[in-house]
């Protein structure tokens, strides 16, 4: 046997047969108490996890809903600004229908999404995802039959820039719609499933 071998316990082929036994024996214990361990380990974790209710959804403080009272009117004006104004100036239709979404979901933040679902209407969502696919495929198509192409603007009596605004509407409600039923639906389905999980622990305990 080496020096490095009596350093770490190792068991040569000149040691004695009971003497490599032995230390076999000890590494078979040493590795049924450790694989025990990990065992007993993953069943305390899945037990707790089993038992520990979850947390419910905690309203925000009233500072916070009061600034998002305060603040949504304006990110509403921003969008529409945006909208509006975008195809002269830095923004655009889908600038616009992002920021006039985000309005949705900071009251959405601020009061629970559950309750802003409740809030909504669902029609209107449907509403507003409507009118901006019919406006936008109407001024798309009804060029046609006055002797343009599709999505041709020249051919309407308004002018073109009004007609382009036309376009950035029909547009900015797409996003709006797609942006706030996904968001508000989806977190709304999150906060009720919290509340469901965290009533069936308590009545577990």
């Amino acid at each position: 046997m080496t020096g490095d071998d009596e350093v770490h316990g190792y068991v040569t082929d000149d040691e004695p047969e009971e003497k490599r036994d032995v230390v076999e024996e000890e590494y078979d214990d040493t590795q049924d108490t450790a694989e025990d361990a990990t065992e007993r380990l993953t069943d305390d974790l899945e037990s707790a996890e089993a038992q520990e209710p979850v947390p419910p959804v905690r309203p925000q403080s009233p500072v916070v809903k009061t600034v998002a009272r305060f603040v949504t009117p304006f990110v509403v004006a921003f969008g529409v600004y945006l909208t509006l104004f975008g195809t002269s100036l830095p923004g655009g239709a889908f600038q616009g229908g992002v920021m006039m979404a985000s309005a949705i979901i900071l009251i959405g933040l601020a009061f629970g999404f559950e309750p802003t679902q409740n809030w909504l209407d669902p029609r209107g969502l449907v509403g507003l995802f409507v009118l901006g696919a019919f406006l936008f495929g109407g001024v798309a198509i009804a060029a046609v039959p006055l002797g343009g192409a599709i999505l041709e603007l020249f051919v309407y009596p308004l002018t073109v820039e009004n007609m382009v605004k036309l376009v950035e509407v029909a547009i900015a409600a797409l996003v709006s719609g797609v942006i706030i039923g996904l968001v508000v639906w989806l977190a709304a389905g999150y906060e009720k499933a919290e509340k469901r999980a965290s009533n069936d622990g308590g009545d577990d305990a």
